[in-house]
């Protein structure tokens, strides 16, 4: 689990941003949401992939058996209840999930592995996620964030074919970054290594925290810096000597995961177990970060769909008043809502996926809003229904048991699902990690400008009005989508339909958009980074309006006819609720009491305010760090 904590510093958000992604590469290959915020969406980008399945690929009838013979094992030998309890995943469940071939799902064929597509592989972690969202984590960090994706991306023909076979036939992997005084920002680590005298290995030195799966793996992708500054990948036995275990870290939820911190004292590393380059390490940890992402918006669809059948039936069988408490409007609102956003967040996991699996776009920044919407739907999802369980909500589920009433874990889902609002990327940084991303061409055209004060600012005028004039002229059209758009919405749904609507209404906001982040780099110059409530809103239009567009395009290209009347009913309510999120960012981008909150938060900040513990049992934490 990549540390998520990255709270920006006084160097700003967006400056902080770009210090972290210092390694990532320029978007090469077209972007959804890059155009998106530029007031030209490419539909097309969202339509299916139509190309032949990859040779190594399950064929469907392969791959359902493959699901069928998973979701027997997890009814007949995963008992979640006792994972909880134990806080602790048994041997024999790992055992069982190797035989089947669940640790290598998305390895290819070639290595040993079933070669799944990202859809499949998102199934799968749906439906465990659906079941035990712990052992579904297992199967993310080892499969989404371990060995084999770093190696598939970046490895040798060498490293493939010595570790890529042993990960698919059961050896657990995970990822090794973060460190007890470091979060996101790889400038603080303080892992080093050092190439020996006969430069025939390193020797690494130092502690990583929170490493997901680390007390159970046999093998890691670690970060550690080279000559003091270069961050490198390095693939890590676990049974290297001088790899200590100081602690297994236990969290509020998601207890059977074994996250630990951990000790490297001159641990001797092969030099051929260098991933990728000496330097590029955080190249790979962002690239094995945006895997994750992908991987936990299917994990979070799982938990959902788990928490709705008990939600309804309770809804329909408790009776107060007279009537199932479903039956009382504010509870049937939740019911209603947990159902759209349960269908959006499928809608918005089929898009992601089909985006990765067409390996012709750039996806990371859809990749950040699928983990961010899902994660945070999860959450809502999490809250009503607790509020509609009641105080059978809020006990655990061993507690009715107990009683010999049916249990349905939702306190303990609560607990798990927190995490999602922080790994792979707390909420609030992947709306900075978006608003970077897509911004990142003004920023480099329009830098220089941005950064400069008077007269310095008139040598870069000429160029910059040569191309923003006819840029923001362009986001003035008034005649509904623009032909391109057009034609591709068109291409992709059927016009007139309420499908077609949606992606009208997607592209039309869109240049509202474009003219908005224009607005606020005029308006704020370079001191934009420092406006971070601003630039989240304008991130979060843009999620809102991924969202709609992946909704629309699913509910027409992807849902049978059968259920078609009833799936253009939930992407209503989903789409309707969406719009009003958006109009809502858009009043207050410059209708808002930002300055005066922001100079509060400093006096707060200040101890200003620590008169508002009196009363209360005080502690100096100070003292206590």
């Amino acid at each position: 689990m990549m540390d998520p904590m990255g709270t920006s510093g006084a160097g700003g958000l967006l400056k902080g941003v770009k210090d972290v992604e210092a390694a990532r590469e320029s978007m090469r290959r077209p972007s959804f949401m890059t155009g998106l915020f530029a007031g030209q969406p490419r539909f097309e980008l969202l339509a299916p992939s139509q190309a032949a399945p990859r040779g190594s690929e399950p064929r469907d009838s392969e791959f359902e058996a493959f699901l069928g013979r998973l979701e027997t094992f997890l009814r007949e030998r995963v008992d979640a209840e006792a994972i909880e309890r134990d806080a602790e995943i048994p041997r024999a469940v790992l055992t069982g999930l190797a035989e089947l071939g669940a640790l290598g799902i998305n390895i290819p064929k070639e290595y040993g592995g079933l070669g799944c597509s990202q859809r499949q592989y998102n199934r799968v972690l749906m439906l465990v996620g659906s079941h035990c969202n712990t052992l579904a984590l297992l199967l993310s960090a080892h499969q989404s964030i371990g060995v084999s994706k770093p190696v598939l991306h970046f490895g040798t023909e060498a490293q493939k074919r010595e570790w890529l076979p042993r990960i698919a036939r059961g050896a657990l992997s995970a990822f090794a970054l973060t460190e007890p005084g470091v979060g996101s920002d790889p400038a603080g680590m303080s892992t080093v290594a050092t190439l020996a005298a006969d430069g025939g290995h390193y020797v690494l030195n130092g502690e990583k925290l929170w490493c997901t799966n680390g007390g159970v793996a046999e093998v890691m992708v670690l970060m550690a810096k080279v000559d003091a500054t270069a961050v490198t990948a390095f693939i890590v036995d676990r049974e290297t000597p001088g790899i200590e275990i100081l602690n297994r870290c236990s969290f509020m939820g998601n207890r059977g995961i074994s996250n630990v911190w951990l000790r490297l004292r001159d641990v001797h590393v092969p030099k051929e177990n260098v991933i990728g380059e000496v330097g590029k390490g955080l190249r790979v940890a962002l690239a094995t970060l945006n895997t994750g992402r992908v991987s936990l918006a299917a994990l979070c669809l799982g938990m959902a769909k788990q928490l709705y059948g008990p939600t309804v039936w309770w809804a329909g069988k408790r009776e107060t008043f007279g009537k199932p408490i479903g039956r009382h409007e504010l509870n049937t609102h939740k019911l209603a809502r947990m159902a759209a956003d349960i269908y959006a967040m499928e809608a918005v996991d089929w898009s992601i996926c089909a985006l990765v699996d067409r390996a012709e776009t750039d996806h990371r920044v859809e990749a950040a809003a699928a983990k961010l919407f899902n994660s945070e739907r999860l959450w809502d999802i999490c809250d009503a229904a607790m509020q509609v369980r009641g105080g059978r909500g809020y006990e655990k589920a061993e507690s009715m048991k107990a009683r010999g009433e049916p249990a349905p874990p939702v306190e303990q889902l609560m607990r798990d699902a927190r995490l999602y609002l922080i790994g792979e990327g707390a909420s609030e940084i992947l709306t900075l990690f978006i608003a970077r991303e897509v911004w990142d061409p003004h920023l480099r055209r329009a830098g220089g400008f941005l950064e400069s004060a008077g007269v310095g600012k008139l040598a870069h005028a000429p160029q910059l009005a040569k191309f923003y004039l006819p840029y923001y002229a362009r986001q003035w059209k008034a005649n509904g989508v623009t032909t391109g758009a057009a034609k591709e919405a068109g291409q992709l749904v059927p016009e007139g339909s309420w499908a077609h609507k949606q992606l009208d209404y997607v592209e039309r906001t869109s240049r509202k958009l474009a003219r908005a982040g224009l607005y606020a780099m005029a308006l704020h110059g370079a001191k934009l980074e420092q406006r971070q409530a601003l630039v989240s809103r304008l991130a979060l239009i843009g999620v809102d309006l991924y969202v709609i567009a992946a909704t629309a395009v699913y509910t027409e290209r992807v849902v049978s006819a059968p259920r078609r009347v009833q799936a253009e009913r939930l992407a209503q309510q989903a789409v309707e609720e969406a719009r009003r999120r958006i109009d809502a960012c858009f009043r207050t981008l410059w209708d808002n009491t930002d300055d005066e909150t922001t100079a509060l938060g400093n006096v707060v900040l200040n101890r200003g305010y620590d008169w508002l513990s009196e009363g209360s049992v005080v502690v100096d934490w100070e003292r206590a760090a």
